[in-house]
């Protein structure tokens, strides 16, 4: 590996936002900065040994703040919608913010996407980001110690982990919102990446986009995903849960057993990145909606631009049989990791 550098991105509230560039002999590099624990970029080598970052992002601090497609950002204590923005934990009724319909999403405003971390441990390989959330912040019980970790390996691997911990029984289902677009080029879209997943099947989505709790493995698009499909032919699906969002904004549970979650592969470029996580769930977001005053690569943003691939536990679990996954207790140690890794077909 070679040596890190640390640069000033921005200021926020004051403070400095550092950026922090990691890079292999392979010349992979990573980029991610304390503001969100965000990765700012990953390049990686196409077919004609040309290097190109592959996740969406902005070149410069201020659009990062009110970030709406929230791209890179670490995304927690909970990731994706809790239904009616509330629930019920030991008896007592917690009431969160309505961001997204009659629903909390992401965790609201005060989500960690939004905080500055501070730098706990930084080598060659690698950085560990810290931060505390007070009991109640956006209306979560329990003092949270969070630490979010980005590695790059010697083979270009960019490893992502999750250690939380609280003094009180409260709600933990972080994920990082990075969308990759393995083009390297953010104004073309998906459109003509190959994408498979090794799933059980699609938790279907409500109009507000809160997950039903019971698996659909029959639908069309699921099966067409576990062989590999182009998106564009996904996006072309008359299935009503494709219409419903213009394309995929769904949790599908993920099978243990296979070594690689998927792969997001694009042919002109060759780049080829498999997935593999301990989640049980991956949330899938194809850039459906499209916010005219997000600027990336001096225009504003396409439709389909790029692929949110969000390992997880399943989004409202707390409103289903599988809440005890998203139940950290106090004194518990909550771990996750993922590892994606982009590689030359």
């Amino acid at each position: 590996m070679k040596a890190y550098q640390e640069r000033i991105f921005g200021r926020f509230e004051g403070q400095s936002v550092w950026a922090y560039t990691f890079e292999n002999e392979l010349g992979y590099q990573l980029t991610v900065m304390t503001y969100g624990a965000t990765i700012l970029r990953y390049v990686t080598p196409d077919k004609y040994g040309q290097r190109a970052n592959v996740v969406l992002g902005f070149d410069e601090f201020p659009p990062y703040v009110g970030n709406s497609p929230k791209y890179g950002a670490s995304i927690g204590p909970v990731a994706g919608r809790i239904a009616n923005a509330s629930f019920d934990l030991k008896g007592s009724t917690y009431h969160l913010e309505v961001n997204n319909a009659t629903n909390c999403n992401h965790s609201g405003s005060t989500g960690w996407d939004s905080v500055l971390f501070q730098v706990e441990e930084v080598d060659d390989e690698g950085i560990t980001l810290y931060t505390e959330r007070p009991h109640g912040t956006g209306g979560f019980p329990g003092n949270l110690k969070v630490w979010v970790s980005y590695s790059l390996t010697e083979k270009g691997e960019l490893e992502v982990s999750y250690q939380i911990q609280t003094d009180q029984d409260t709600l933990v289902n972080p994920t990082n919102h990075s969308y990759f677009n393995l083009s390297g080029d953010f104004k073309q879209t998906i459109d003509d990446h190959v994408f498979q997943l090794n799933s059980q099947g699609v938790y279907p989505i409500a109009p507000d986009g809160v997950p039903e709790k019971i698996l659909d493995n029959d639908r069309s698009f699921v099966k067409h995903l576990y062989q590999g499909v182009l998106l564009k032919d996904i996006f072309a699906e008359q299935d009503p849960q494709i219409q419903l969002v213009s394309g995929l904004d769904h949790p599908f549970a993920l099978v243990q057993e296979h070594d690689n979650a998927g792969f997001l592969y694009h042919q002109a470029s060759g780049r080829f990145m498999t997935f593999k996580t301990d989640a049980p769930c991956l949330v899938v977001y194809t850039a459906n909606f499209v916010d005219d005053s997000v600027i990336i690569a001096g225009e504003s943003m396409h439709q389909h631009n790029g692929v949110a691939l969000e390992t997880q536990i399943l989004p409202d679990a707390i409103h289903s049989d599988l809440q005890n996954q998203v139940i950290l207790k106090a004194g518990q140690i909550f771990t996750n990791t993922t590892v994606y890794h982009v590689i030359v077909k």
